[in-house]
């Protein structure tokens, strides 16, 4: 299968599609799946042919969603454990042992699941770092913005920077992109005394993912406008290749990231695709207020996401599984 890079929403669903076409179709494990819209989500994703789910969760909750919402889930295989982190662990145990390809948030916190992803006995962390990475399908942009992190690492300090830049750079890689783009947040163009992480930037995380990560392009601080857009620019002074076309926005901090992600979904319709990566799985992280078409997107970019990091694994990528 030809890699062509996706600059859509839908195209990411047309590739998940194609990869199971191709026979390797995956299987998401859902902790805590006793919610409507991730089951419905799961449910249109199975119908449009590229992805196998296990439910695990309260079965008779599951049930009733399912009867009471007309949604068929005879396909799925349901194992019932009503408590949410015990879901956690038995999604962690299916995808340790290989019966899973890709784990999704259900009805239950982040933080207690991601807890139990890092439990030794399962051997699904294989990166200091796990982060999260929205990727947003925003109108008016002509392409796929992915953001980060906006859903893991607080306030990163400078290593833990470059390897949520990794992270977010394989998500790119999955979504064939070459050469990717990366714009490193800052208020200014230029680095201020007052904005001291802008220095750290500069001196370590730029230079560093120069170093050590092949066939990207970065350049900070660039505010937001400048990332995404040339016409702003003032050609005399904010100039280079990512300017008005980045691919990723690494920001300082989840806050960060989280207002500018949100705001775009809430006030210009973006629609938002949820990946954690940096374990041996992705997982696919949804909130209550997304869409059933943005859980069905995030399920079809950890779709391929896993799709990479196996071909990568195998021999058959281009690269290592974080993109270097």
């Amino acid at each position: 299968m030809k890699l062509v890079s996706i600059h859509s929403s839908d195209e990411i669903i047309k590739r998940a599609v194609e990869i199971a076409a191709h026979g390797r179709r995956k299987r998401v494990a859902v902790a805590a799946a006793q919610n409507l819209d991730v089951i419905r989500a799961v449910a249109q994703a199975s119908d449009e042919q590229f992805l196998d789910a296990t439910l695990v969760g309260d079965s008779s909750e599951i049930d009733r969603l399912a009867r009471e919402n007309r949604i068929e889930i005879g396909q799925f295989e349901v194992i019932h454990e009503p408590d949410i982190v015990a879901a956690a662990h038995t999604a962690s145990r299916l995808a340790g042992e290989g019966r899973a390809d890709i784990i999704m948030k259900g009805f239950l916190p982040t933080s207690a699941l991601l807890k139990v992803v890092l439990d030794k006995r399962y051997g699904l962390a294989v990166k200091d770092t796990l982060s999260h990475c929205a990727v947003l399908d925003i109108p008016g942009y002509h392409k796929l913005l992915n953001m980060t992190d906006g859903g893991v690492v607080v306030k990163p300090d400078r290593q833990q920077k470059f390897q949520i830049l990794q992270n977010a750079v394989a998500v790119c890689r999955a979504l064939g992109l070459s050469p990717v783009k990366v714009a490193v947040s800052g208020a200014y163009d230029k680095p201020l005394e007052k904005l001291s992480h802008a220095f750290s930037d500069m001196d370590f995380v730029i230079p560093e993912a120069m170093d050590k990560l092949k066939d990207i392009l970065i350049q900070g601080p660039l505010p937001f406008d400048l990332a995404t857009s040339k016409s702003v620019a003032d050609p005399q002074q904010s100039e280079g290749t990512v300017v008005g076309d980045a691919d990723i926005y690494l920001v300082d901090s989840i806050e960060e990231c989280n207002i500018i992600a949100k705001s775009l979904i809430r006030f210009a319709g973006a629609v938002f695709a949820g990946v954690i990566v940096g374990a041996k799985v992705p997982i696919s992280l949804v909130s209550r207020t997304d869409s059933t078409h943005s859980k069905k997107v995030s399920l079809a970019l950890a779709c391929l996401v896993a799709d990479y990091c196996q071909n990568d694994q195998s021999g058959k990528g281009t690269g290592d599984r974080y993109g270097t």
